[in-house]
C-alpha cells in the first residue's frame, strides 16, 4: 500500500497519483494524508478520487482511522483528513495505520507528493525485499524531476556522528552510471531517504512508527536507527522516482527558511542526544559555524532560527512512539 502526505500541494499529488495509477504500473492501493491544507487540495483530490473510482473510494478522518476504520476490499483509494497539520511523521503515520489494519498488506511505500514514480517502481522495490526478508526499508534511486538524467540519492544517505549532517549516497552523478550492485550502496547507508521508503510489516510491527516529536526533518534516520540490529536497510537500483526537491542535504548555510532552519538544528541536536550523546558537544560546534556563516551572508532571521533550534537541545525529546 501507498502513502502520500499532502499539505497545500493537490497539483504535486495528483500529478503523483497519476504516475501512480498509469497504465502498466505496479498496481497498488493508495492512501493520501492531508494535513489540513488551507488550499484546495481537499476539494481537488476528492473529484480526482470520485471520477477515477467512483465507488471504490473512501473518504475517512483521522478520527475514522482512530477509531478502528478499514477499508473495504474493493476500495483502492482513501482520503484521510488528518484535522490538522501534523507534521512529516504523524501525518504519514495515520496513513500507516490504516494500511495494517489490511492483512494483505505486507508492505507500506512512504512516498512524498512530490515524486512521479516510473511504472515498475514500486514492482523493483518490492523485489528487492522478498529477495532479502531481512531488509526493513528500502529505497529507490532518487531523479532531478527538472533534470532527470542527474541522481540526486542512489537509496539512502550517510550520516556523520561528528557533525550531524548528512550526504545523499551518489549525489549528482549521472543517472546512466548508477551501480546496479544494490550491495556496494547499501554498505554506506546510515538511512533511507524518506521521499520513497518502501517498508515491511514486519519492520512496523517490531519497531513501531516513525517518531513524531522532530516534525520536520531527521524522521527517517531515527527510523532506521531504532530497526538497527533487527533490520537491514536495503535499495532498489531500477526502482525510479523523480523528485521534486531541488536542495540536496547538505549544511544549513546553503539557506533555507527560518522554519525550516528552526526544526533542522533542533532535529538535528536532538537526534544526537538521543542516539550518539558523547558527539553533542562537536555537533553544536559544527552548527554553530553554520549559524557563524549566515551572519556572514546577513541572514538575520536564518541566524535566529538556526540559534532557537540549537538551544531546544534544554527540552528532554519524546519517548519513541507504540508500536501499531
Amino acid at each position: 500500500m501507498v502513502v502520500l502526505l499532502n499539505w497545500n500541494g493537490w497539483r504535486d499529488t495528483l500529478e503523483c497519483l497519476d504516475s501512480l495509477f498509469a497504465e502498466g504500473a505496479t498496481p497498488c492501493r493508495v492512501l493520501v494524508c492531508d494535513n489540513a491544507s488551507r488550499d484546495e487540495s481537499v476539494p481537488r483530490i476528492r473529484t480526482w478520487a470520485e471520477q477515477r473510482f467512483g465507488t471504490r473510494f473512501a473518504n475517512l478522518t483521522r478520527a475514522d482511522v482512530d477509531g478502528g476504520a478499514r477499508l473495504e476490499d474493493s476500495q483502492q483509494f482513501a482520503l484521510i483528513e488528518n484535522g490538522g497539520n501534523l507534521g512529516f511523521a504523524a501525518g504519514n503515520n495515520v496513513g500507516i495505520k490504516l494500511a495494517l489494519r489490511d492483512p494483505r498488506c505486507r508492505y507500506v511505500w512512504v512516498l512524498n507528493n512530490d515524486t512521479v514514480v516510473l511504472p515498475d517502481a514500486l514492482g523493483q522495490a518490492v523485489e528487492r525485499m522478498q529477495a532479502d526478508p531481512s531488509v526493513g526499508l528500502c529505497g529507490s534511486t532518487l531523479v532531478y524531476f527538472d533534470e532527470p538524467d542527474k541522481v540526486q540519492a542512489l537509496g539512502g544517505a550517510s550520516y556523520s556522528r561528528w557533525s550531524g549532517r548528512s550526504r545523499h549516497v551518489g549525489a549528482f552523478m549521472p543517472r546512466s552510471e548508477v551501480p546496479q550492485d544494490s550491495a556496494a550502496c547499501e554498505a554506506r547507508f546510515s538511512y533511507v531517504v524518506g521521499a520513497a521508503m518502501l517498508v515491511s510489516r514486519a519492520f512496523l510491527e517490531q519497531v513501531g512508527l516513525m517518531r513524531e516529536d522532530y516534525f520536520l526533518y531527521y524522521e527517517e534516520i531515527d527510523w532506521a536507527t531504532r530497526g538497527g540490529g533487527r533490520f537491514r536497510l536495503g535499495y532498489a537500483p531500477g526502482s525510479v522516482v523523480l523528485h521534486k526537491e531541488g536542495a540536496s542535504i547538505g549544511t544549513a548555510a546553503s539557506g533555507g527558511s527560518p522554519l525550516s532552519l528552526y526544526f533542522l538544528y533542533r532535529n538535528r541536536l536532538r537526534f544526537s542526544w538521543r542516539f550518539h550523546r558523547p558527539f553533542v558537544a562537536s555537533v553544536v560546534y559544527f552548527s554553530l559555524l553554520d549559524v557563524a556563516r549566515l551572519a556572514v551572508r546577513r541572514r538575520w532571521p536564518q541566524v535566529g532560527a538556526a540559534l532557537r533550534g540549537i538551544l531546544q537541545l534544554s527540552r528532554p525529546p519524546a519517548p519513541a512512539p507504540a508500536r501499531p
